[in-house]
């Protein structure tokens, strides 16, 4: 039985803090929207592009339109969808993809200028998936350039201020002191929300999720789950993960934290992902996916809500 007192409560936020700041966060294969130019001579290099299980990547082409019957990709079978329209291609790599798997793409142009035809690897690394991708043909303009720039800069300055954050919290006291002078904890405590009844799992899981709950503190909302081993099961320990919300927003998430490995001995083991959430971005449903080392047994749990 789930002790809800509030000095559990308060002991298990603790616990999630303190855990998470102790950690390096992930990082994805690409931040913001990733960008490649075409030559018009070819240089024989091919774009290696981050693909994940039933996650969209949407390549989107400037200055040449595609041809709908000049796009191949090898192992369409295991895609669930594969869309191409006059400048977009759109691909759903099925569950059934394994970490690691390379898959070539081709794609011709309808004008027949040089290049006209582009090639790309499409990997699986899941977790660390690039879901928007343009593909200039021609120049980029003086905007383009801005733009990224612009992103850049909005990735270094997050850097700095999570860098701040991190030594901040690395020099406050711990405990209860420690919630209190670096401002995670409101004045009414940690709030969490129950949410055993109301997510869904996955056909394919590794393991079964028996009881789930999520909290809020003032910058970070946090899943903790008890998984119960099966029978048979090898040792299963969560290494990576993944929160993407409404609109496939992904948050910013810190490597997971658990007791021990889950095995068919344990019956009760916890897990604890925490992420980067203003009240306003964690609004909504969320997805939460979970990978071992090796990214080949994994958990996925729909309809996580925060309170």
């Amino acid at each position: 039985m789930f002790d809800s007192s509030p000095a559990a409560l308060l002991a298990l936020a603790l616990l999630v803090g303190a855990t998470a700041t102790a950690q390096p966060r992930a990082v994805p294969c690409e931040t913001g929207t990733r960008r490649i130019e075409l030559k018009t001579e070819p240089t024989g290099e091919v774009p290696e592009l981050c693909i994940g299980p039933e996650l969209s990547t949407a390549l989107l082409f400037y200055g040449a339109e595609l041809l709908s019957h000049g796009v191949s990709v090898e192992g369409l079978e295991r895609f669930t969808l594969v869309e191409v329209s006059n400048t977009m291609l759109r691909l759903v790599p099925s569950g059934r993809v394994m970490p690691g798997e390379r898959f070539r793409l081709t794609v011709r142009f309808k004008d027949g200028e040089a290049p006209a035809s582009a090639a790309f690897w499409l990997v699986v690394t899941p977790g660390q998936v690039e879901p928007f991708v343009e593909v200039y043909r021609e120049k980029r303009t003086l905007e383009s350039y801005q733009q990224e720039v612009q992103e850049k800069d909005t990735q270094l300055h997050q850097c700095q201020e999570d860098n701040k954050s991190l030594l901040a919290e690395k020099e406050s006291p711990g405990r209860l002191t420690g919630l209190v002078t670096t401002g995670l904890m409101k004045e009414e405590g940690i709030p969490f929300k129950k949410i055993s009844l109301t997510i869904g799992m996955h056909p394919g899981n590794a393991t079964e999720v028996v009881r789930a709950f999520s909290y809020r503190s003032n910058r970070t909302v946090a899943v903790v789950l008890w998984l119960k081993g099966t029978e048979g099961m090898q040792p299963w320990q969560a290494a990576r993960a993944e929160l993407v919300g409404p609109g496939r927003r992904p948050l910013r998430v810190y490597p997971p934290w658990q007791a021990g490995p889950l095995s068919e001995d344990v019956q009760n083991q916890r897990v604890v992902i925490e992420a980067d959430a203003t009240e306003a971005e964690s609004r909504g449903t969320f997805t939460l996916k979970l990978w071992d080392a090796e990214g080949t047994r994994s958990i996925i749990v729909t309809g996580v809500t925060f309170p």
